[in-house]
């Protein structure tokens, strides 16, 4: 028998703990000190009447209570969000919040369009947007710290709904005065021990690039790691190297040429993900319903700029 009350807060601070995995953690991302998630902490667990972590070295870990009871914490967040969405359906206008988590690649290319246009229509909706790793996005889905994503789509999570907007190729992006400059293309093949500049692992991009040279077995020679895409592409000129990236990546940088490739596994899906029950709530709907009208139009535009840069860059050569 429950021995005290267990309130919205309780669950939101408990989840923000078994996600960070740090009392200390926790307190940062919401804003309080760390002596207060502690004391929630302890008031949630006497109240209960069962132990919900455990230490682990400087890591917390949830018991097997606290396990389930992070499922039914989130089920129950849910319910409420939906609820309060619920009451403000009759209004003319959504209301509310919405977070959004993108990757670095969309960012630029895509977000400003599909966020002016989302303004324009619910204007009361107050707009977060982060920029993160497909990996993140998915994690911070899951806890209940974004609503929804536009990312890579990599099918892993069954706590989620993975819809295709568009897709995209690998190419080989060189720089001016590259030796494969004027290639107009080039086989998977070629790049075995060929100097690459990659992201690190952590990166979608980059997994699903070492898989392409898996299937072709091929063995690149990786120059340097480097997180920061921008950086990465101002650094392919100075250190005389190619990069196997998505044709996305060029954004309209200048300098820089996309070479298609042939071979194995070279396309990539991009599209919206969310939680698989979250079509309840409006405002997630909403950006779902625009984006998927809108994302395609966009991103499709975009490719075909780098194409028409590309035939231009090839009719003055």
């Amino acid at each position: 028998m429950i021995q005290g009350p267990v309130e919205i807060r309780h669950l939101r601070y408990f989840l923000a703990v078994a996600g960070a995995g740090s009392f200390s953690r926790a307190a940062d991302r919401l804003g309080i000190s760390q002596p207060s998630v502690s004391q929630q902490m302890r008031e949630l667990e006497e109240n209960l009447r069962v132990s919900l972590f455990q230490r682990r070295g400087k890591r917390i870990l949830l018991t097997a209570a606290g396990l389930i009871f992070q499922e039914h914490a989130r089920a129950i967040l849910r319910q409420v969000e939906n609820f309060l969405d619920e009451l403000s359906r009759d209004s003319v206008q959504l209301r509310g919040d919405l977070h959004l988590g993108t990757v670095p690649w969309l960012d630029v290319a895509l977000v400003p369009q599909l966020l002016g246009l989302f303004a324009a229509k619910h204007p009361n909706v107050n707009l977060t947007v982060t920029e993160i790793s497909s990996d993140d996005i998915e994690t911070a889905l899951e806890e209940g710290r974004l609503d929804v994503g536009l990312g890579f789509l990599t099918h892993h999570s069954p706590n989620l709904s993975y819809e295709r907007l568009s897709t995209d190729e690998y190419a080989l992006i060189v720089p001016t005065g590259h030796p494969w400059w004027n290639r107009q293309l080039v086989h998977v093949s070629e790049l075995h021990q060929q100097r690459l500049l990659q992201l690190p692992r952590t990166f979608v991009v980059r997994r699903l690039g070492d898989g392409i040279c898996r299937s072709n077995q091929v063995r690149p020679q990786t120059v340097a790691e480097i997180s920061a895409i921008e950086t990465l592409l101002r650094s392919l000129a100075p250190l005389n190297a190619a990069a196997l990236l998505p044709k996305l990546a060029l954004r309209g940088t200048t300098g820089l040429r996309a070479i298609r490739l042939r071979g194995k596994s070279l396309l990539l899906e991009m599209g919206i993900l969310r939680l698989k029950d979250s079509s309840a709530n409006s405002t997630v709907a909403a950006f779902t319903e625009l984006a998927k009208a809108a994302v395609p139009k966009i991103l499709g535009k975009k490719l075909k700029a780098t194409r028409a840069s590309k035939n231009e860059s090839n009719l003055e050569r």
